[in-house]
């Protein structure tokens, strides 16, 4: 490491909020005192032996040689002993703790990123599938006061056998999002998303969704193994599932025909008209609960709405939550439509659907105004899938804040981009004012 780099590092041990500067002065502090109480012990015991050294110690002390040097022999020990001190400390620290700590040229840095996440805006974000997951990406660069909540009624693939044969809630998406907030997400990423190739019983399975289960059994509650995967993992945030009972989707299409279960939703042609969930009313994860009334910003999306955004909200304690919080409700939405679940559907229709499951508006809609490109559009159109329109004056007679951002992402998708998603969200939340004692009517 360079010795400028070396010189930037220290500098940042003395920013304001590190919580150096005052334990170093209280440190020092703590050794004049200690030094002050060795003097004067060492003066005690003099006077308690004067009799036996006396004679010599006096006539040491007068010599001219004491009397010229010895202020600086005496300061010279001191700091020979304070600095041993402070080495040992280092020493004892540095070994208890190697195994946490980062490296000791990257401490400075990782702890300032930490305090200053640690000041950001309390946001929980609520929904499920790949929407949610890449904004928890980018949210974690914002702030770590973050919450996820989500959604446990997928029935298909790994999820949907691990959920039939042990009668749990849907652990895919919670894996997903644990991965995401994962401080070392790459490696966290590759072995929570491991799908095992072999092994009749294994094959088609993740890693990830194979431990949350092991979790389960092994505490006997699917909300208390996310809570050891929180710790475990040291996530930036926290990871809940909305509900610990497993919920089975039923959506209604507008032609009226009803659909049982999250993975049959696509596969019947029609833009759906309603969400329901089975048992009707089950329990609220309380932390969730907890999120929602101290959260400064609630977001919903972006992700597929009937089957991602819409299924925690129809959990009655999450609803109440969100009708009483005096938290922002800020929908993303969706950049395309989705065939079999949103066909048509402008930017309002969204949101009437939100106010027709959860009982009230959101306070904010954001919508991105980046065109998607020909390549992509070309790629949607083979899945009967179109751009979300928008009108403005839709939003102003609900009295709803309408912010157009161009947060469109690269890659093949279209998607939104999640590190200017969460910016603008970290920045909304900072000049937000807070919504006061909502008074709507419950579904």
């Amino acid at each position: 490491m360079s010795r400028l780099r070396r010189l930037s590092n220290f500098r940042l041990w003395l920013t304001p909020g590190m919580g150096v500067k005052r334990h170093v002065a209280r440190a020092v502090l703590g050794a004049v005192i200690l030094l002050v109480g060795v003097i004067a012990g060492t003066l005690w015991l003099l006077e308690e032996v004067r009799g036996q050294i006396a004679a010599p110690i006096e006539a040491w002390l007068v010599s001219a040689a004491w009397r010229q040097s010895g202020g600086w022999v005496a300061a010279l020990v001191a700091l020979v002993g304070l600095a041993i001190s402070v080495s040992a400390v280092g020493r004892l620290n540095r070994s208890l703790l190697s195994h946490w700590l980062p490296k000791p040229d990257e401490a400075a840095a990782v702890l300032h990123r930490r305090l200053s996440l640690a000041r950001g805006p309390r946001v929980v974000a609520i929904g499920g599938g790949t929407g949610l997951s890449n904004l928890l990406r980018g949210l974690r660069l914002q702030t770590s006061n973050i919450t996820a909540v989500v959604t446990v009624s997928d029935d298909g693939g790994s999820s949907g056998r691990l959920r039939s044969a042990f009668g749990m809630p849907a652990p895919g998406d919670l894996s997903d999002c644990l991965a995401a907030l994962s401080d070392n997400e790459l490696q966290v990423s590759r072995l929570l998303e491991y799908r095992f190739t072999r092994g009749a019983e294994l094959e088609g399975h993740t890693f990830g969704n194979l431990l949350i289960t092991t979790l389960t059994e092994v505490e006997g509650d699917f909300a208390q193994a996310a809570r050891v995967l929180n710790s475990l993992l040291n996530i930036c945030g926290a990871v809940y599932p909305v509900t610990t009972e497993p919920v089975s989707l039923e959506v209604i299409k507008r032609s009226g025909e009803r659909v049982h279960g999250e993975s049959q939703v696509r596969a019947v042609p029609g833009p759906a008209a309603r969400a329901l969930i089975r048992p009707s009313e089950p329990a609220v994860v309380p932390e969730v609960v907890a999120a929602i009334e101290t959260a400064e910003l609630v977001v919903l999306g972006p992700g597929s709405l009937f089957t991602s955004t819409l299924p925690p909200l129809l959990v009655p304690g999450c609803r109440r939550a969100l009708l009483m919080t005096n938290a922002k409700l800020v929908y993303v939405c969706n950049v395309m439509t989705e065939a079999g679940e949103t066909d048509g559907f402008s930017a309002w229709d969204h949101v009437a659907a939100i106010h027709q499951h959860l009982g009230r508006y959101p306070d904010v809609v954001a919508i991105n105004t980046t065109p998607v490109d020909e390549a992509r559009l070309e790629r949607y159109r083979t899945e009967q899938a179109e751009v979300v329109s928008w009108h403005e004056t839709d939003f102003a007679r609900a009295k709803i804040d309408l912010v157009t951002l161009q947060l469109l992402g690269p890659g093949p998708w279209a998607q939104h981009d999640p590190y200017k998603l969460a910016e603008w969200l970290a920045s909304y939340a900072k000049t937000a004012k807070h919504r006061v004692n909502p008074s709507l009517e419950p579904v």
